[in-house]
């Protein structure tokens, strides 16, 4: 995809570059296969991030701040200008923890 083909002021969380792909695992899991699977997944995350990839997973499931703050990247700033404008007393969606240290 063309970077310059999105628009900015969505927060969509896409990579810095100039072009990028978008690449879908779609797994059908069955309950006694969950625990490989995100194990299957984490290794891939971790592949890619070691390998110097950008990456931005569609639904993360970040645990901390700054877990957050990286997905986001140069998105942050206006992210949180956003947050601090329409929700300063950061009670909307809590347990993400995107705001809250």
């Amino acid at each position: 995809m063309n970077r310059t083909k999105w628009n900015d002021k969505m927060s969509a969380a896409i990579p810095d570059e100039e072009f990028f792909y978008l690449v879908t695992l779609l797994h059908i899991v069955t309950p006694d296969k969950l625990a490989s699977t995100n194990a299957q997944n984490n290794q891939i995350m971790e592949f890619c991030k070691n390998s110097g990839i950008g990456i931005k997973e569609y639904l993360p499931y970040n645990k901390t701040h700054m877990e957050w703050k990286e997905h986001f990247g140069s998105k942050w700033p206006i992210l949180k200008a956003r947050k601090d404008e329409f929700d300063p007393k950061k009670i909307l969606s809590p347990g993400q923890k995107i705001f809250n240290n």
